[in-house]
């Protein structure tokens, strides 16, 4: 019976170089073996998924929108025009720094003076008539219906004097019929003549009192106040600077947006119209706009953090100041509703000023939510959502997760405040996906 050994003989390469290949595959085998077999100790599976935990405690909770904007003036006084007119010379350029009392504009007062004789001219009249008003049961209307009244019954008088006298000469047979019969017709005229005489005079006294009478006031008070408010108007028409700032450029809107770019030298103006605003130095703010899924959530009074491409080293504080209550008008039609939100900064430093300047592009953070002493778990953590929402928490004794409903608050990236259901010191369970491998 052969032995061992010779077996072996017999099925290796009989050349020391095919000896040699035999050795290499053998062992090149056992590695594959080794490597990827079961029990080998190489890589787990890559689709296992990973488990993660943390413990509960207490800690700050924000809740942050982030939106971009244009710097604006946050503090400013508006420049209007204070009459119709055109404009006679301007002296500055929209984003000059400005003094208080310097000179801006001069506007023309040919109209205003038109106007304003006008007013007292309708002032003139309506003395007239009241002074007419106050002296009327002695004025000329008067005077003329009650001559009126005395003329008819004088007339009167004779004719019932004629009408004694005619009847005694026809008593008499001296006279005839028909000339008695005339001077009764007559008497029957002036009876109606009188009558109507008393009726007129009767109407133009009360035209002097009562009503008329406070009409004529009003009219006067009101013609004294057009005059009065006219004539202050010619000292409105130099504009001076009500304080220190810069001057910029009013909003402008798609029907007069045109009318304020082209302000120029003889351009025409009406009153109240927005020449320019001035910002206050150091009063400086952010206007943005927020889409309707947010506008809720903004309030007045929220504290916000300011940076932008100008001024990228710095960060500037602020409050929310005021939120539109309607939508704006250039949303129509675009699909969704947007609206106009405003915040004004500190006051800045001399620095600060310097360089921040209006109409730069701001990214506005808006602190919505703020819980310094909150319960925060990780976002990945929750399963489900409110109402039903669960975390899995860790048995101390058993060390496996168990499901607790929790009830939720505000969620952000960074992660979910839970309002109830865990106390610090409990243990929080979750998994996640896997890494994806590496590159080879």
């Amino acid at each position: 019976m052969e032995d061992r050994s010779q077996r072996l003989k017999r099925f290796l390469p009989k050349t020391r170089r095919g000896r040699i290949a035999a050795t290499l595959a053998i062992l090149c085998g056992g590695l594959a073996i080794w490597w990827w077999g079961p029990g080998s100790g190489g890589t787990p599976s890559a689709t296992a998924p990973v488990e993660k935990s943390q413990v509960v405690k207490r800690e700050p909770f924000t809740s942050t929108l982030n939106v971009v904007g244009t710097i604006a003036p946050g503090s400013g006084i508006d420049i209007t025009a204070p009459f119709d007119g055109t404009v006679k010379s301007i002296s500055f350029s929209y984003g000059d720094l400005v003094n208080q009392g310097q000179v801006l504009a001069e506007l023309d007062l040919s109209e205003l003076l038109q106007s304003r004789n006008e007013a007292e001219s309708a002032y003139l009249k309506a003395v007239q008539a009241s002074e007419d008003m106050a002296s009327w049961t002695s004025g000329p209307e008067v005077s003329r219906a009650r001559r009126g009244v005395s003329t008819a019954m004088a007339e009167l008088s004779d004719t019932e004097n004629k009408m004694r006298e005619t009847k005694a000469l026809l008593d008499r047979g001296l006279v005839a019929r028909s000339e008695y019969d005339g001077v009764i017709q007559t008497q029957r005229s002036q009876r109606t003549s009188l009558v109507s005489a008393q009726e007129d005079l009767a109407t133009v006294l009360r035209r002097g009192l009562g009503p008329n009478r406070r009409l004529a006031e009003l009219d006067l008070k009101n013609a004294q106040l057009r005059l009065e408010k006219l004539t202050a108007q010619f000292g409105g028409a130099t504009l001076h600077a009500p304080d220190d700032g810069i001057i910029v450029r009013p909003p402008t809107g798609p029907a007069d947006g045109a009318a304020n770019d082209a302000l120029h030298v003889g351009s025409r103006v009406s009153k109240g119209q927005l020449l320019g605003t001035i910002a206050r130095a150091g009063g400086l703010g952010v206007s943005f706009r927020l889409d309707e899924a947010d506008i809720n959530r903004i309030k007045t009074g929220m504290q916000v953090m300011v940076t932008g491409p100008g001024f990228s080293d710095l960060s500037l504080a602020g409050q929310i100041s005021s939120v539109a209550g309607e939508a704006g008008k250039e949303s129509a039609g675009a699909g969704k509703a947007s609206f106009t939100a405003t915040a004004r900064l500190n006051a800045l430093t001399p620095e600060q000023a310097r360089r921040v300047k209006i109409g730069m592009t701001a990214t506005i953070i808006v602190i919505a939510y703020s819980n310094p002493n909150a319960i925060v778990v990780p976002p990945e953590a929750v399963q489900g959502a409110a109402p039903t929402a669960t975390v899995m928490v860790r048995d101390r004794k058993t060390g496996k997760g168990v499901p607790k409903t929790v009830q939720l608050g505000l969620v952000s990236p960074t992660g979910a405040e839970i309002l109830s259901g865990l106390k610090p010191g409990e243990e929080v369970m979750w998994s996640v996906a896997p890494p994806p491998p590496a590159a080879p």
